[in-house]
């Protein structure tokens, strides 16, 4: 849905966040219907099937059979302690550690497009560690080693309390974009991230290196996160936080020229939800993306608190790490997400495009999983990802806890035939209700209603399977 214009003062955009979030509790689940049955509806079907051999999260494709990837989160590969890159098929056999000369974790690569080289993130020698190399959080430098495993080179060679991550190559392999932030004061650093491309050059006269990098996007304190590029090489998808308080959207950066360029941007979602990952389709007719639309959890119960104060989006880099947290890394009304499609409309000679017409394509969020990367196969066939979940014995499910809520607000109201038989303090209660899910969830409790967390023993704590998607002809 799109944001709609705010005014008037705070009082009446409390009024409304608390009753967008009853109106989620109370008609949650006819939502949640009705966009699983936009599956099937419009364009081509698109199926999953869970690939047998479960490899780490943020795969790439080396070529149709080949995959490149890291350690699971629930199985370390090699029993060493340590997060490292391997190539293998899909089933796992022909398998080849990467980075095993390296000290770990060295995780997230990425395949140059028919190059001899694939991109990696490794905190190296860093002794400010938060998050993990790749995926955002303090210390990690984007690497680079040839497809054999050899000639590993630090390619962004960052001070303390610095990141670079989520790069990615053009698609003729010559360009690297990524994401950037730098806490470290010594150097000028504020921890307001930018986004960078760069020229690859491997033949540099100390080995692989990076030519002209340069700032597309700037620091203006609010989040980003990089994506893939246009097949046609035009620009790249990104994520950027806009409007309130860490709402992610997506937006498409075209550049003119790789080498000089500032992005000419293209707002693709205007919705509250968590809206990242994304990545073209082939013909460039749609982009996939991943959401957290019309799933109820911690962040989108977030983004009502965000919307409640009008915080506005520039504070982002000092809460991005608190809010990611407590919505998607802990158990504790985990927000899920799911994949979704959009339509482009282009203009006649295909030099522009807008947002189109949006439809769900996969509901593994309603169980819970939570879908990161994704990529393409190169010949366009296939889209691979490994999907997380903390598992139920941790997890209190909010879709669940509204459910339930909702059954005992409507057997209260049911009955009612009679004006003495009117439940005059059930307003309050509603509210109390919304206010609770709106407080830390960590500190949530509502026990007694079945709804998850009743094993918080449970070993693992997470769930994993590597899945393959397709478009049906």
């Amino acid at each position: 849905m799109e944001r709609r214009r705010r005014g008037g003062g705070t009082s009446s955009g409390a009024a409304r966040a608390l009753l967008l979030l009853l109106a989620t509790a109370i008609a949650g689940p006819a939502a949640q219907a009705t966009a699983q049955g936009a599956v099937a509806a419009g364009g081509r079907r698109f199926v999953v099937e869970t690939n047998p051999f479960l490899i780490g999260q943020a795969p790439d494709w080396l070529d149709d059979e080949h995959v490149v990837w890291h350690d699971p989160v629930v199985r370390d590969e090699d029993g060493d302690g340590q997060t490292q890159v391997y190539r293998s098929r899909l089933d796992g056999s022909d398998k080849v550690c990467l980075t095993c000369a390296l000290p770990g974790p060295n995780q997230v690569a990425v395949a140059q497009p028919g190059g001899d080289w694939i991109l990696f993130h490794s905190w190296g020698d860093h002794v400010g560690r938060v998050g993990g190399p790749g995926f955002g959080g303090i210390g990690s430098d984007v690497w680079v080693m040839r497809r054999d495993g050899t000639q590993h080179t630090n390619l962004t060679r960052s001070a303390e309390l610095a990141d670079h991550f989520h790069a990615y190559w053009s698609p003729d392999g010559q360009h690297i974009v990524w994401t950037a932030l730098n806490w470290n004061a010594d150097t000028g650093g504020n921890g307001r991230s930018d986004i960078r491309v760069a020229r690859f050059d491997p033949d540099g006269p100390q080995g692989p290196r990076l030519v002209g990098e340069h700032v597309v996007r700037p620091a203006n304190g609010h989040w980003y996160e990089t994506q893939w590029w246009a097949p046609d090489g035009s620009g790249f998808l990104y994520t950027e936080t806009a409007s309130t308080a860490v709402n992610t959207e997506l937006y498409f950066c075209r550049l003119a020229d790789p080498d000089r360029s500032r992005c000419r941007r293209v707002r693709l979602t205007r919705d509250p939800a968590w809206d990242e990952q994304a990545i073209f389709t082939p013909d460039m007719n749609r982009i996939l993306f991943m959401s957290s639309r019309h799933l109820p959890g911690a962040h989108n119960d977030w983004s009502q608190v965000a919307t409640l104060l009008d915080l506005p989006a520039t504070f982002d880099y000092a809460v991005i790490l608190t809010v990611f947290s407590e919505s998607f890394l802990q158990p504790v009304l985990q927000q899920a997400t799911d994949l979704y499609e959009m339509e482009l409309y282009w203009n006649r000679h295909r030099t522009m495009f807008k947002p189109g017409r949006v439809r769900r394509l996969t509901t593994s969020g309603v169980d819970a999983w939570v879908i990161p990367e994704f990529a393409w196969n190169p010949s366009g066939t296939r889209l691979l990802w490994t999907q997380n979940k903390i598992r139920s014995g941790h997890r209190v499910d909010q879709a669940c806890v509204t459910r339930r809520v909702r059954a005992d607000y409507i057997s209260r109201l049911a009955g009612v035939d009679r004006v003495n038989e009117i439940p005059f303090g059930i307003a309050n209660e509603m509210h109390e209700q919304a206010a609770a899910l709106l407080r830390n969830p960590t500190q949530f409790a509502f026990a007694g209603l079945g709804c998850g967390g009743e094993d918080p023993a449970q070993m693992p704590n997470w769930s994993q399977e590597t899945v393959i998607g397709r478009f049906l002809p």
